[in-house]
């Protein structure tokens, strides 16, 4: 069973929350109450808590030193604000403090209540998951080697980052390695506007060897997550949004709602869509027009579909607002992008 602590200095508001709280649909139970940051840190010490409800605002030590000392001694319990609309503004800095989820104890209903239990349940699987990976390889072979350099997911989780370092050095030639980099890099800014001071000043150098091409991809990935960090949110909330881009772009030509994204990486919607455009740089909204444009592009350089069905495939319902955003962006109409693309691939077959 998940083990819950609550902590909530109002003895009747403590007893309705638990009330409502269907834990055990989730497979969870509620194993203490504390009424105070002090009390709930004495308690941690003979439970093994899973999951830290606790309120935000409260007498004495505050939620937030609270969260701040849960995240240092027991890094794997996930923490869940309470709180009340004024103290909205405190929660960001509880996000960026470790914070997992947060709930309005002035808006609880049934449904709201048992999404967030649900989120919480899977993020501890995930969890758990991921412990019990271990050092258990990805299973990246042959092509999805190179593919795997498009995500973003590596800059921020280290065990994928070392074995998608092993498959490489085992089974990519250096040059082939470098033509999969210099073509991912731009991707990765595309995904991650807030990447740009990142960019690599002379790009992959021409030549280098494998060893070589893994300490330039090593320096890429620090001063990526050092402009990562820079936000002052938490490393938690830093990879669900990372791991949200890269589920926005795993399958061309589908565009999972943003309700499904935050569903998968277990953050609210509210909260997704605020640390979603400070992390990457980019609203949802943006990034999704961002994936559909550059999709578009490569159908009309590689297709002779018509704009309209071109339109369809990639996300956009309406043909005439296809046109318009495409212009927009790129300067040009779809059908005097498809030209000056088969010129220039005819230009250089010339060559």
């Amino acid at each position: 069973m998940i083990k819950v602590l609550m902590v909530e200095d109002e003895p009747l508001v403590r007893r309705g929350i638990a009330s409502m709280m269907p834990f055990e649909r989730f497979g969870m139970t509620l194993v203490g109450e504390a009424s105070s940051g002090e009390e709930a840190l004495e308690a941690l010490k003979r439970l093994q808590a899973d999951v830290l409800l606790a309120d935000i605002s409260m007498p004495g030590m505050s939620g937030l030193e609270l969260l701040a000392i849960v995240r240092e001694r027991y890094p794997r319990m996930l923490p869940v604000m309470l709180t009340c609309h004024q103290d909205f503004h405190y929660l960001q800095q509880a996000m960026r403090l470790g914070a997992v989820d947060y709930m309005v104890k002035t808006q609880l209903d049934d449904d709201s209540v048992q999404e967030l239990l649900g989120r919480v349940a899977r993020r501890l699987q995930e969890q758990q998951g991921e412990s019990s990976a271990g050092a258990v390889g990805t299973g990246i072979q042959g092509d999805d080697i190179a593919a795997a350099w498009e995500t973003l997911s590596w800059l921020v989780d280290d065990r994928r980052y070392g074995q998608m370092l092993d498959d490489t050095a085992r089974a990519l030639p250096a040059a082939v390695w470098r033509g999969k980099l210099e073509e991912s890099l731009q991707l990765w800014l595309d995904k991650c506007p807030s990447l740009e001071p990142a960019r690599p000043a002379s790009g992959w150098p021409a030549g280098s060897s494998v060893s070589e091409l893994a300490e330039e991809a090593e320096a890429f990935r620090s001063a990526a997550r050092r402009l990562l960090r820079g936000t002052m949110y938490s490393e938690e909330v830093i990879r669900s949004v990372i791991r949200a881009v890269d589920l926005l772009h795993e399958r061309p030509g589908e565009r999972p709602s943003q309700a499904d994204v935050c569903k998968a990486v277990t953050l609210s919607v509210g909260y997704f869509s605020k640390c979603f455009k400070e992390i990457t740089g980019q609203s949802y909204v943006a990034a999704v027009q961002r994936m559909s444009l550059r999709e578009a592009e490569q159908l009309l350089r590689n297709t002779n579909e018509p704009v309209y069905r071109i339109a369809e495939l990639s996300g956009f319902e309406d043909e005439k607002y296809f046109g318009k955003i495409f212009r927009l962006k790129t300067g040009l109409t779809p059908g005097e992008y498809r030209l000056r693309s088969r010129n220039e691939i005819k230009a250089q077959e010339d060559e």
